[in-house]
């Protein structure tokens, strides 16, 4: 259980340093090219659904391969 609880810290993690970046991204495409703030809410919504989805599937797959509940 302890090892599955860390695969998930991690892999949110990572998608935390991407979701910063594209946060990034988005502001300044927001900003200098108009982007309205709809768009700009609804891909970093978008974003974190995909980014919980990816984590769960991989956290899942990596869980039936491999023993994780040492």
């Amino acid at each position: 259980m302890k090892n599955v609880v860390l695969l998930v810290f991690f892999y949110l993690g990572l998608w935390g340093v991407l979701g910063f970046f594209a946060t990034i991204l988005l502001g300044f495409l927001s900003c200098c090219a108009g982007l309205s703030e709809e768009i700009y809410f609804g891909a970093l919504i978008s974003f974190a659904i995909v980014a919980v989805v990816m984590t769960c599937r991989s956290v899942a797959k990596c869980r039936k391969h491999k023993d994780l509940s040492v």
